[in-house]
């Protein structure tokens, strides 16, 4: 089963997290995560919630971003900020109709990550992300309220409901298992030291935007598992340049 949720990180206006609860209810989604808010959640919150009061009720309050997607198969933040080059690969989006239609063929659960209304998400964060999700707007005024861009990516989400979800999602840990053995090949090389950070950073987002369901993660380790051990096997190589 697909189990969507929501987390806003560091609100600051009680009027916004009542109003996203609002869209969630409008589209089917109940799961609410509030990351450190900035404001408390009383009676502000509930008069923008209108009917959704009870998703306010439920929703649980965490300190951190890891707290929040610690049990999550897939991360998707929200940003807007584009671009299509590959080498700014932690920008790199996706349409509201490609998430909806991607993660319609998934089990597990998914966090749609917003950030703070003034300043979004902080580059420690996007870095937890594994796919971005952006609107295109017009360039005379890009900017969206958060809960008019909620409204569009849940609608997209809500209309792909019912498609069959055969693939189960690897979880987090075995996607951090897939990237720790990738690493460990890498550093058994003579890979460049000064090219790893950004190929290490490039590695994981592919593994996070791939979808990599349980069956696919299996095979995937036992391979490089059989990789890694071959490598170990092998005299460390050498500092100095090839002959």
């Amino acid at each position: 089963m697909l189990k969507i949720y929501v987390i806003f990180v560091s609100p600051k206006y009680q009027g916004n997290i009542g109003a996203l609860a609002r869209v969630m209810k409008n589209f089917d989604i109940e799961n609410l995560i509030i990351v450190n808010p900035q404001v408390p959640i009383d009676e502000e919150a509930y008069r923008y919630a209108m009917h959704a009061d009870d998703i306010l009720k439920n929703a649980k309050i965490v300190n951190s971003l890891d707290d929040a997607i610690k049990n999550m198969n897939l991360v998707i933040g929200t940003s807007g900020i584009s671009t299509l080059s590959e080498k700014h690969f932690l920008r790199i989006p996706k349409s509201p109709q490609e998430i909806g239609k991607f993660i319609s063929e998934f089990e597990g659960n998914v966090a749609i990550v917003f950030g703070r209304e003034d300043i979004g998400l902080l580059n420690d964060e996007l870095e937890k992300m594994d796919l971005f999700l952006h609107i295109e707007t017009s360039e005379k005024y890009p900017v969206m309220n958060i809960t008019h861009a909620a409204a569009i990516i849940f609608y997209e989400i809500f209309k792909n409901r019912g498609i069959s979800q055969e693939k189960k999602l690897a979880e987090r840990e075995d996607l951090d298992r897939l990237y720790q053995t990738i690493v460990k090949i890498v550093d058994s090389t003579l890979y460049p030291n000064h090219k790893k950070k950004n190929s290490y950073r490039m590695i994981k987002r592919l593994l996070g935007r791939s979808g990599i369901t349980k069956w696919e993660y299996h095979i995937l380790m036992g391979i490089l598992k059989e990789i890694l051990n071959q490598c170990q096997k092998m005299p460390p190589p050498s500092q100095g340049k090839l002959p």
